[in-house]
């Protein structure tokens, strides 16, 4: 299977010359998570964490509409990963999958062959490739058993502070009980960053609680069923992760998309792993 029957076409695209506000609105576009930046050619590429991140540095303490004009006119190309990782369009699944995983991408610029963007291809939309495999693995032996969770009532700037020293891209949100209650993401954080940009109103996303923009109800899955439901699971709700729980209703663990691109890498390897052990 070639990246081309796996991208999602026509990604995200801003140049240049084009400002922070602009790649903000973008990088909502179709639910991708990712804007190029691109001068006829890849030049570079902002992700939902790159943005949070450049917002809580104009924005380190307080925010002010002033705060937010600065930033928003403020060149993206910036601040952006220079020169990324790309794949061709007519290049193996295979070969894509194991830059992902290899080098802890979560996506990949699809490019033809003058080298300009011609799609964006995520963990997610590889997890498809499971719909032609048997069924090999369990969740277990994927599962992130310590989750890290965030009050209800806690201030999303500080949720998205966290999400940003710890290397997450998803919190679940708990009750005072410690029963999870919702889910929060970056993409989410994203979403109500972009509006206070556009309206340069600090308080859409400055002030604002977890439980305002949370999802809910939570997907969860059970340890013993296979990568490939779970897999299918991510696919058909539109998610990124899904939860473990116990009897309590408290978190016990988590899958998430990297994981399974993770178990799917393996899986698609054992081939070659047996080949070479025979000969």
């Amino acid at each position: 299977m070639i990246v081309k029957t796996l991208m999602n076409p026509n990604p995200p695209v801003i140049s240049v010359t084009d400002g922070l506000k602009e790649a903000f609105r973008r990088v909502n576009d179709r639910g991708l998570g990712r804007v190029i930046v691109a001068d006829e050619v890849v030049k570079g590429i902002l992700s939902t964490r790159d943005l949070l991140s450049i917002l809580m540095s104009f924005c380190p303490s307080a925010c002010t509409q002033a705060d937010l004009y600065k930033m928003g006119v403020t060149q993206a190309s910036g601040y952006m990963t220079v020169n990324p990782m790309t794949v061709g369009e007519d290049q193996d699944a295979l070969e894509a999958i194991t830059i992902m995983v290899t080098r802890n991408f979560g996506s990949l610029p699809v490019v033809n062959a003058l080298r300009r963007p011609v799609g964006l291809v995520t963990e997610r939309d590889f997890l498809l490739m499971f719909q032609d495999l048997d069924p090999m693995f369990s969740v277990s032996g994927f599962v992130t058993p310590r989750v890290n969770t965030v009050f209800r009532d806690t201030l999303l700037e500080q949720a998205v502070r966290m999400m940003l020293r710890r290397g997450f891209r998803r919190l679940p949100v708990t009750d005072e009980d410690g029963k999870v209650v919702g889910m929060v993401t970056a993409a989410d954080a994203v979403k109500a960053a972009a509006k206070a940009v556009e309206k340069l109103e600090p308080e859409l996303f400055f002030g604002r609680r977890i439980r305002e923009i949370m999802k809910t109800p939570v997907v969860t899955v059970e340890e013993d069923r296979s990568v490939n439901e779970a897999a299918a699971l991510l696919i058909t709700k539109g998610i990124g992760a899904l939860l473990i729980l116990d009897k309590e209703g408290r978190a016990k663990g988590i899958v998430t998309e990297r994981d399974l691109l993770i178990a799917l890498h393996y899986q698609l390897h054992l081939p070659f792993a047996k080949g070479k052990s025979r000969a």
